[in-house]
This record gives C-alpha cells, structure tokens and sequence, in this order.
C-alpha cells in the first residue's frame, strides 16, 4: 500500500490528485486499486489525513505505540555509542596498557588515563580547549571514568603526556606490530605547519613562519599502511629540509628498523639532505619542484615513450638522468582539471584584455594578479597580449609531478604508490 500522485489535465491547468492505493494481481497482470482518494495536492488538508490515521488507530498496533508514547520528552541526552567505539578502540590498540606502564611509580591523586580518554575522545568527537573538555565530559557524554575530575587534572595529564611521551610511542609501536603486522620497511615522514592563536608563547615552539604567521612544525612518522607511529613538534621557523637529517637518525635510535625507504614531500627536497641519507646508507624516495628545477623541466619530462598505468587514475614512466632515478608520475584526471581551469582563465583575460587601455588601473591590477598574469606578455608599446608559449609551457605540467630516488630493487610504480599515500594522509583530496 502506497500514496499514488496521479495528474488530471483541465482546460490550461493542471491538477494533481493524491490517493492511497494498493497492488492486486488480476488474469496475471499487477493493477493498481484505488482505497482512498485524499484529494488535491495543493488543497490537502494534513488535520484530515491525521483524522484518517486515528480513526484506524484502533486497528493498528503501531498507531497504539505512537499514541503511547505522546507527550513524552527527554529531559536530558547524553552520547553513549561514539563514546563506546573509542573506549573499544583505545583498548584494542593497547592504549590502556601503555599508559598504564608508563604511569609505574607515579602516584597521582586522579585518573590519569580516564582524563587522557575525556581529552582524545573530545578532540575526536567535539574538539575544543580544555575548558570546553571539562562542560563536554559533565553534560553531553555518558563518561563514568571521568566523574570527578577537574579542569586542573586535565591540564596535569597533558603534562604527563608530553614527558612519557617516547616511552608511550615505543608501548604503542610495539602494539602496532603485533595487532597489525604493521611493516617499517617504507617510513613515511611529513610535516605541517599548524597555526597558533592566544598566550603561552614562552616555551620557543611558536614562531613566525614563511608563512608570516605564528605557527608551530609537526613532524608526524607514519607506517607503509598509514599508522602513524612517531612525532615531534618544532619551532614554526624551522626550514622543512632542516628536519630529515634529525629525524633519520631518531628513528634508527628509538625504533627496530633495518631498511627503511625515506620517502618525503616536494618542500622536503634539497642535496644536502639527499647527499646525508646516501652517505648514511639510507634509501629514499622525494617529490620534485618540477617546476623549480632545470634539469627536470628540460630533461625529465621530455622523456620519451609510453606510461605505464598502475591504478587509481595514476600511470607512470621512468628515466635515468646523471644516474639517478626519475619516476614521472601522470593522472590524467587531474591534467583535465587543470587544462579546463587555464582555458578558462585565459578565455576571460582575452574578454578582459580586448581593446583595453595599457595605462588604466585595471591592466596593472591583470599584469599584478597572482594567478593571469602569468599568461599575459606586454608589449613594447604596452599592450597586453595572450602569453602563448607561457600557456604551451604550463601544459606540459598538468597532472604530472616527478620522483627521485636512490632505491635499486622496487618497481617504480611500487615507489610511486608509497610517495601517493604519503600525500592522501596529508591531504585526503589525493593527487
């Protein structure tokens, strides 16, 4: 039984009709039976079906149970089920355990890890500061462990975890490996700048960046399977590049890692993090500037013969250039998008640039805008023209973005794959 919608034509006007109908099988063939007609769509009259509902109420359990329950109205409701998943995951990846063996021989006056389980749980949930945790824990979550517990022992778990911090890393690193047969022989390592807003700038973390903002670095250290494992925080004004040769040598340290494959973004690259990594045996894979350098403009991307596909919208070739290894990676989804964004911008700087007087504020705001002037030249006598060869130029980036490495063994669309994760852990939108 269902609501039918039927349409019935008057002179210039259409009319629609509502009626409840219901399917019965006549000679072998399915026919619609009309049981009620509810009237005109635009005219209907929600009180008359309501009527209809309760004078049937008696002959349906489910009217019954509605009727029941009316009037009824919860005073207060607290999350239960996101609560429950998070305390089974923090369980199964060895959490409770961890912590606790970090918390031998320190004595507290509270629940250390039931604070630490109110603090993640609300950065996972609802984040905000730690004042916002404590109102979070009393009113909105079903949070037993943390009945008790004061602004001022939220503060002091945080404390906790910054000084356990490796010792707790190491506890769940191990976890790792066993719940997940998690494997180092592809490290992952990134680093994002995160922007910092408020007091407490005392501890040196928070910096001008390039960015020209008050900022602070973290380095994050990740499995080949995305697990991350391992992270630092730096002053915001550290350079990227300055930050390989430390943490190559942390993880040799504080991790049972034999043959790792460094593998980093383009903002990490430069040769004298290259030339260390070599001369400490270590392999590694890293992101090109394609753009930046000459060598892989000229030579790498001019590379002759077909791409081998892989998957996911991603295909690859490879070169060798003053014996390194050079992987071009393609994704043909991506060079559609960029090639239909330029034909765009330059179909409106031709609009734009048509018959425009070179000396008006509006050509020297097009020859100053971050993104057209790129593809306008001017002329001797100052009139501004489609930049073609820059255009012919800017083509032959789309969709593309190059890899060098010292590694011998992998395929190059193995190493393309891992550089690829490295990226949708950053950013989930992918390359």
């Amino acid at each position: 039984m269902f609501v039918r919608e039927k349409t019935a034509p008057s002179g210039d006007k259409t009319y629609r009709y509502l009626q409840l109908v219901e399917n019965e099988r006549v000679d072998g063939k399915v026919k619609q039976k009309v049981i009620l007609s509810l009237g005109r769509k635009d005219q209907l009259d929600r009180d008359r079906v309501d009527e209809v509902v309760g004078a049937l109420k008696d002959y349906t359990q489910k009217a019954q149970v509605l009727e029941s329950v009316e009037g009824i109205e919860p005073k207060q409701a607290k999350n239960l089920g996101d609560v429950t998943v998070l305390t089974r995951l923090w369980e199964e990846v060895g959490l409770d355990s961890v912590i606790r063996k970090a918390l031998r021989g320190r004595e507290y006056q509270f629940d250390v890890e039931a604070a630490l389980k109110g603090v993640v749980f609300n950065r996972l949930i609802a984040p905000g500061s730690e004042l916002s945790v404590k109102k979070w824990l009393d009113g909105d979550v079903y949070f037993p462990e943390g009945d008790g517990l004061q602004l001022h022992h939220l503060y002091r778990s945080l404390d906790f975890l910054v000084e356990e911090k490796e010792t707790i890393e190491t506890g769940l690193f191990n976890k790792l490996l066993d719940l997940f047969s998690m494997s180092l022989d592809v490290v992952f390592y990134d680093t994002s700048l995160v922007s910092y807003q408020g007091e407490g700038e005392g501890n040196g973390l928070i910096q001008y960046s390039r960015k020209k903002e008050k900022q602070f670095l973290v380095g994050l250290m990740l499995s080949r399977d995305g697990f991350p494992f391992a992270h630092q925080v730096l002053p915001g004004n550290t350079a990227d590049v300055s930050t390989v040769e430390e943490v190559a040598d942390r993880l040799s340290e504080r991790f049972s890692i034999g043959r790792c494959l460094f593998v980093a973004d383009r903002g990490m690259i430069s040769k004298s993090n290259l030339d260390y990594l070599e001369d400490q045996g270590r392999d590694y894979v890293v992101g090109v500037p394609a753009r930046k350098y000459k060598k892989v403009r000229n030579v790498v991307l001019s590379t002759k013969g077909r791409y081998h596909p892989i998957k996911d919208n991603l295909r690859v070739k490879e070169t060798t250039v003053d014996g390194k290894r050079y992987i071009i990676c393609h994704n043909p989804k991506e060079a559609e998008r960029a090639q239909a964004t330029r034909t765009d911008i330059v179909e409106e700087l031709e609009e734009e640039i048509d018959g425009l007087n070179p000396e008006t504020k509006k050509a020297h705001k097009l020859l100053s805008h971050s993104t057209k002037s790129k593809y306008l030249r001017q002329l001797k006598d100052g009139t501004l023209k489609i930049d073609r060869g820059r255009i012919r130029e800017e083509a032959r980036f789309d969709g593309k973005y190059v890899l060098v490495t010292n590694e011998e063994e992998l395929f190059s669309h193995e190493l393309a794959t891992n550089y690829r994760e490295l990226k949708r852990i950053g950013d989930p939108s992918g390359l």
